[in-house]
């Protein structure tokens, strides 16, 4: 007896663990009981998609395609189940060649994601604790599975908040050409073009699969879009520099010091405008209301830097399978990826003290110089340098081979898979801290002229030495192994119960370097300092056991115990059930624990240093001013340490849903979910410490006791102070100190209607936060916030409807895309709330299949041109609200 029921019963991955991918094939007859084994669990009740324990939603290529996204970030990105949006590789970042996706709101590294139920490669990047979604081939995907539910009782790490499984086309027979092109309405960047090419063969003995696709993204300027170029606020003084979005006074602003009553000033004294002295870039003079009398040369940073970022990546897949004997398949898998973004930020923004008096003088053009008296400075940007241009090199390798085999006793499978992900990056137009200010000339009595390099005159030239190179190269590799066995054990009222078995050992490594002067943080505009390097083991056994109780009522346990060479051991359960009360209605039920293991990188990181202030609130206790309300503040070095102490982010989640099959055509599911995430990892406030400390001692002194040090409270951190009481050193490392509550509900709701004059399917995805509060430490006690579901950046509410006709060889697709209102801590001029509008994205399509084999799309994505809704300050999220405005495109697929 073959045991293909067990992977309909306990829903097995060839990987050896639950695969939550597409959702179970069962044949319609008695007695056809074949079950594709990366499926999730059948059932009996007739939908859209099949329904398990845990809530699945399934994308599929033809959906992508239709809907007019370009990657499967995009795709993802745009899930209603994506809450408050997510990183999609935005610009004037270290991130910009990155995008994720976030669950349920958590952060991008409580989302696991895997291909074909294996680890996708971790983006050193986000220093290893989350999987780059921009380098997935489009044209390899046949769908993507999200599972809404936590999983680390299955999966282990990351599995908190979900995970998202990218399945890969693998029984595909002929070939597939298919070209796209999307042009922005919009004047500018953000057009995209990528051509793939899909090959394969089938046969009783196996399949092969090979995909090809180039990608290709430009850039936009911010100021090539209206709502991001720098703009006059509306009805506001165009002259005053408070008015105005989009510059910087870090432009050609002359400091006067102390010797100068702080005053900001134009460099010259001519009646000239700024951009008639030193450029396009410039704007004023411009006033500041809220320092009367200052004015400023600002610059305008939209015109030099990206809003989105330039793009072009090429990947390969293979895909193999090759059935040995009629018992045991050979599977291997074999991906390449490479994607290079080149960013281009702004020039550096520099601040130029003068150790001497600048003398008034004019120039060779006539520029009358102001003076500025000694301890002046200059808010000077380095445009004369260039902008700011980082590219980025990603380079990912991902292989798998596996053995799936079946006996008359148990089925079996084991798998070994190694992935590595590069990444090289290359700055330059950066500027080595202090270099300017030594590099300014002076005045020269005896010749009567100024010699050197003079930052208030246009035409001097800025010698060599300033500028500098930001670089850096990260690395992270993961090799597993892993194995199981799956048997029936004893009858039930509703059937065999199911038991799997499973093991893995998995090595993981990080390298993340900068060089020396970057590490140094001697560069302006940079890295910072390296994310260190280390390496470590993981070993896991997991069970997974499903009871038919009845035929109707099915209970599956889960339970998988990780040990980690560098912070112990973990072990998480699961329970879900799956009840049908009627054949047309389900109610289904989960519980679980999970876990994120601390990253390489926050377990490793190389130490930092920077100066800041920090309130002295110990110095404020010891001298009787009391704690709170203490205003003295110290310029500190502060030491950024790894803390090898750091355990595992835990959380608790349930899940209740109701799927009703209402009719044979019309079927929702709505799915009740809560997910509580404690230990949160995150560095300290410094005035925390400080606070905290102050506390300690005023605790210990009331009671006689001794003063206890602020590592009792927070371990690994330190405070010095002077014989006086002074701040003069600090140590700061991450601790586990956050909790994090959320609550929601997600419905979806499907329908088809054949007709006379053609099919028409109708599709509604509603996912509404009803709490999400974070907390933070106040000396010492963690205290959770108010809740901020509905408020900025945290809209309660995404709503997508989609709407499909079809007749013959044509379709007709129209897709709405609702994102929330967001209230504000903030008032209108007549003192109202300032609220968030909600917005609307609208997408049209058509696609004619032709007689030869081919099919041609074009669509319209954001149909009404949408703009981004805007905070108070004009500023608006990025990870939630399109960036590119109305973009048309169009596709050509042709299969042989």
């Amino acid at each position: 007896m073959k045991f293909n029921q067990i992977a309909k019963l306990v829903s097995l991955a060839c990987s050896g663990a639950l695969a939550f991918t597409a959702p179970a094939v069962l044949a319609a007859e008695d007695g056809a009981d074949t079950v594709e084994r990366i499926s999730i669990t059948g059932s009996r009740i007739k939908r859209v998609d099949m329904e398990g324990a845990s809530p699945v939603t399934t994308i599929t290529a033809d959906d992508m395609a239709t809907a007019g996204f370009s990657t499967v970030g995009e795709a993802l990105r745009a899930s209603t189940l994506n809450s408050f949006g997510s990183y999609g590789g935005t610009s004037n970042n270290s991130w910009s060649s990155q995008a994720t996706i976030q669950l349920k709101g958590a952060d991008p590294s409580h989302t696991l994601t895997l291909l074909d139920g294996k680890r996708m490669a971790k983006s050193p990047v986000l220093g290893g604790g989350a999987t780059n979604i921009n380098t997935i081939p489009t044209a390899a995907v046949e769908r993507i599975e999200i599972l809404s539910d936590g999983a680390s009782a299955v999966y282990g790490t990351d599995a908190i908040a979900g995970v998202i499984n990218i399945i890969l086309k693998k029984d595909f027979e002929g070939v597939e050409v298919k070209v796209r092109a999307e042009e922005p309405d919009a004047e500018g960047g953000g057009d995209n073009h990528s051509a793939s090419f899909t090959g394969g063969l089938s046969s009783d003995m196996g399949s092969f699969v090979f995909t090809a696709e180039h990608f290709k993204k430009s850039g936009i300027l911010f100021s090539e879009r209206p709502y991001t170029a720098a703009h006059v606020k509306d009805g506001q003084d165009p002259s005053d520099f408070r008015s105005w979005i989009g510059l910087s006074q870090t432009g050609r602003t002359i400091d006067m010091g102390p010797n100068g009553g702080w005053l900001y000033t134009t460099p010259y004294t001519n009646d000239l405008d700024c951009s008639e002295v030193y450029g396009a870039n410039f704007v004023g003079p411009l006033n500041d209301s809220k320092y009367p009398g200052d004015t400023s040369c600002s610059f305008d940073y939209t015109k030099a830097a990206y809003n989105d970022v330039d793009q072009e990546r090429t990947s390969t897949l293979l895909n193999y399978s090759y059935n040995i004997n009629d018992d045991i398949e050979l599977t291997a898998r074999a991906y390449w990826a490479s994607n290079t973004t080149t960013d281009v930020s702004a020039p550096v923004p520099g601040y130029i003290t003068f150790d001497e008096a600048m003398p008034a003088y004019t120039t060779a053009d006539g520029l009358n110089l102001r003076a500025v008296p000694e301890g002046g400075a200059m808010l000077f940007r380095f445009n004369t340098a260039g902008n700011r241009v980082r590219e980025s090199t990603d380079n990912i390798y991902d292989f798998l081979i596996g053995l799936d085999g079946t006996t008359d006793n148990f089925d079996w499978n084991a798998s070994a898979s190694y992935n590595k992900y590069d990444v090289f990056k290359w700055g330059t137009g950066y500027q080595l801290k202090g270099a300017t200010t030594d590099l300014v000339g002076s005045w020269n009595d005896d010749t009567n002229s100024f010699e050197g390099w003079d930052p208030r005159d246009p035409n001097s030239e800025l010698p060599g030495g300033a500028t500098a190179n930001s670089d850096a190269k990260l690395t992270s590799s993961t090799f597993e192994v892993d194995a199981g066995i799956s048997m029936e054990l004893f009858e039930l009222a509703g059937g065999a119960t199911g038991l799997y078995l499973g093991a893995s050992y998995r090595e993981e490594k990080l390298d993340s370097a900068v060089d020396a002067l970057d590490e140094a943080g001697l560069i302006v505009g940079g890295s910072g300092g390296a994310g260190g390097s280390g390496d470590r083991d993981v070993a896991a056994v997991f069970m997974e056991m499903a009871f038919p109780v009845l035929d109707n009522l099915e209970v599956n346990l889960a339970a998988r115990y990780d040990e980690y060479s560098d912070f112990g051991g973990t072990f998480n359960p699961q329970v879900s059930v799956r009840y049908n009360v009627l054949e047309p209605v389900l109610l289904r039920a989960s519980w679980g624990t999970g876990f994120r293991a601390p990253t390489l990188e926050q377990l490793n990181q190389s130490t930092s240093v920077g100066y800041n202030d920090v309130v002295n609130y110990m110095k404020c206790y010891e001298d009787g001013l009391g704690i709170d309300g203490c205003s003295i503040e110290d310029n500190v070095p502060v030491s950024i340490d790894r803390n090898e102490n750091l355990g595992p982010e835990e959380s608790e989640s349930y899940n209740f849903g109701v799927v009703w099959d209402i009719t044979d055509n019309f079927n929702m599911t709505v799915d009740y979910w809560s997910l509580e995430t404690d230990g949160l990892i995150a560095t300290l406030d410094n005035n925390e410490i400080t606070y905290t400390q102050a506390q300690l001692w005023e605790s210990a002194d009331a009671a006689g006791q001794p003063r206890p040090d602020i590592s009792a409270v927070y371990p690994g951190t330190s405070i010095s102070q002077n014989g006086i009481g002074k701040l003069t050193g600090m140590t700061n490392v991450m601790q586990n100190i956050g909790l994090s509550e959320r609550e929601g509900v997600d419905a979806k709701f499907a329908a088809t209607f054949e007709t006379d004059i053609g099919d028409f399917k109708l599709g509604l995805a509603w996912s509404h936060y009803l709490k999400y509060t974070d907390s933070m430490p106040e000396g010492g006690v963690r205290t959770v916030s108010r809740n901020w579901a509905g408020t900025e950046d945290y809209p309660d509410d995404r709503v997508n409807f989609t709407a499909n006709y079809l007749v013959g060889d044509h379709s007709l697709y129209y897709q709405a895309d609702y994102i929330d209102s967001q209230s504000t801590t903030d008032e209108n001029e007549d003192g109202s709330s300032y609220s968030i509008d909600s917005v609307v994205y609208h997408t049209l399509s058509y696609s004619y299949n032709m007689p030869w084999n081919n099919i041609i799309s074009a669509g319209i994505n954001n149909l009404t041109d949408e703009e981004p809704r805007f905070q108070a300050n004009g500023d608006y999220n990025r990870s939630i609200y399109d960036t590119i405005g109305r973009s048309y495109w169009v596709s050509f697929t042709q299969t042989f």
